[in-house]
């Protein structure tokens, strides 16, 4: 690693007792380092060109499974193991006691979760989510998930969720990312499930065979191909309408639209939206309350440039003597001096983590250390 410089300038040249470094990691990635000894704060920054055509962004599911949780340190050693040069990692979205995560995921163009509104309980609609197309092109938005499943007799049917425990009278899609077999459900229920295998795929339609069908609970999920779930009223009439050998499509789609969606991970709320605190605008934005925007804790935060061609990872740490944390409005505040445009709050608190060639960089504020959480992104060349 190269040092650049140490320097004292721009907004934080107003601050006393302030040390500031950039290190090169590798091309086209930099890590800032800043400690203010007067305000008591530590961030670090990761600056990724992600238009250099060998870098990219990834999300990762703790152990590739829905409801469990790994360290953001070990996500990066895993991936590493398994052949993928990774540079650096952060923890990612908000996630249920059992490691599941509040909103939409998408892993290597895979679908871990995907729900129409996010599963928070503070926001009534959905929360904002970081998206990366095929060509790298980042987007922040809310993104809801729309689908459907197209019956042998042609009639459309919405599904509504991906890889979470449904609701009474639902149609519901598994893949290898729910575990083993499919989740319990109530014993009252009436529920038909149907081993799907892949055929094809055209655009974003996927198209499978049914290979079997069965009313047993808790039934294995293939390694390939998909559980397709119905309950109760969706259950009697899927029953009737699929039969052993009949051929099934799937159509996933998002709003805003996407083609070439590899990956999506959420977080809550947006910060930073045309270059405006939005924070400062709408305290309550997307269902915050006044304890989580307005008290200092530890951040991690991701955005981009206005030309979306570097890509920001930030994380502040916390709830320590050596640093305070931010408030949202400061954390806000902190990616428009860096030059974010578009800005995310990450899962933060004890999850806060950032990783760099293996070491973790920051000061994780659990006194037991580094935290297990729900989903990373991890930069990779």
């Amino acid at each position: 690693m190269k040092l650049l410089l140490i320097l004292f300038f721009s907004f934080y040249s107003v601050l006393p007792q302030i040390n500031l470094q950039e290190t090169q990691i590798t091309d086209g990635v930099i890590h800032k380092k800043i400690i203010n000894l007067s305000d008591t704060l530590v961030i670090n920054i990761l600056k990724v060109d992600i238009k250099k055509p060998d870098l990219t962004v990834l999300s990762v599911k703790a152990n590739e499974l829905l409801g469990t949780k790994e360290k953001t340190s070990e996500m990066f050693q895993r991936y590493k193991m398994s052949g993928f040069n990774v540079i650096a990692a952060v923890n990612a979205d908000f996630f249920e006691s059992d490691g599941e995560v509040v909103s939409n995921m998408i892993s290597n163009g895979e679908v871990v979760k995907a729900v129409k509104f996010s599963d928070s309980p503070f926001n009534e609609f959905t929360n904002s989510q970081l998206a990366v197309d095929s060509d790298d092109n980042l987007y922040i938005d809310q993104f809801v998930f729309s689908g459907n499943l197209i019956l042998p007799s042609g009639i459309s049917e919405e599904v509504h969720r991906i890889n979470s425990k449904p609701d009474s009278n639902s149609i519901i899609l598994y893949n290898h990312y729910q575990g083993k077999i499919t989740p319990s459900l109530p014993r009252e229920w009436f529920v038909v499930d149907f081993v799907l295998f892949p055929l094809q795929t055209i655009g974003d339609t996927l198209i499978f065979i049914t290979t079997g069908k069965t009313t047993l609970r808790n039934y294995e999920i293939p390694n390939q191909g998909m559980i397709l779930s119905a309950n109760n009223k969706y259950g009697h009439y899927l029953d009737r309408e699929i039969k052993v050998g009949d051929t099934i499509k799937v159509i996933y789609e998002f709003s805003p639209m996407l083609k070439d969606m590899k990956t999506l991970v959420g977080g809550w709320p947006l910060l930073v939206k045309d270059g405006m605190n939005m924070i400062r605008r709408n305290p309550a934005l997307e269902g915050v309350s006044e304890k989580f925007s307005e008290q200092c804790h530890p951040r991690t935060g991701i955005g981009y440039s206005n030309d979306k061609n570097t890509l920001y990872l930030i994380t502040v740490d916390g709830r320590q003597q050596s640093s305070r944390g931010m408030t949202l409005l400061e954390f806000a505040n902190l990616m428009i001096t860096e030059g974010i445009h578009y800005g995310l709050n990450l899962d933060g608190g004890g999850s806060t983590t950032m990783v760099i060639n293996g070491k973790v960089v920051n000061n994780p504020s659990d006194a037991t250390g580094e935290r297990l959480v729900g989903n990373s992104l991890l930069i990779v060349r």
